[in-house]
Order: C-alpha cells, then structure tokens, then sequence
C-alpha cells in the first residue's frame, strides 16, 4: 500500500478577502500543531505582519517554529 504525505499550508502567500487565516506567531503555531495531530507530516508557513499582509519577518518565523516545536510530542516538518 502506498503511503501518503499531507501537507498542510496554512496561511497562503495571498489571501483572498473572506478567508478566515491565521496571523499571529501562535495562532499559526496553533494551527500548524492541530494540523500534525489530525495527520499532517509536513507544515508551509508564511507570516503576517500586524496588518494582516504577508511579511518575510524572521523574528515572527522564529517564534512560530518556536512555539510549534514546545509541543515536544510534534515531529512535524516545517
């Protein structure tokens, strides 16, 4: 049987207006982690800046990995 990899992209690099995203470092860390434990091997992150725009802000990119690797138990890949 083969196997299968769920990639989870949770944020998009442009969002449509309407959509419900997540935008803060925990908020995406929050998700990233719901997302490994309902099976997800593999997390693709972009940040967003206060404003809600997408941002390339490593300060937000640490704190989100971070927060997503203080869940010991997650293995996922970012």
């Amino acid at each position: 049987m083969a196997k299968t990899i769920i990639t989870a992209a949770l944020t998009g690099a442009v969002t449509p207006a309407g959509y419900k995203i997540p935008e803060t470092p925990q908020q995406i860390a929050d998700e990233a982690y719901d997302a490994w434990k309902t099976g997800a091997a593999i997390v693709h992150l972009h940040m967003r800046a206060d404003d809600g725009l997408g941002a390339m802000d490593k300060e937000k990119f640490r704190e989100t990995i971070k927060l997503i690797r203080s869940h010991k138990d997650c293995d996922v890949v970012i």
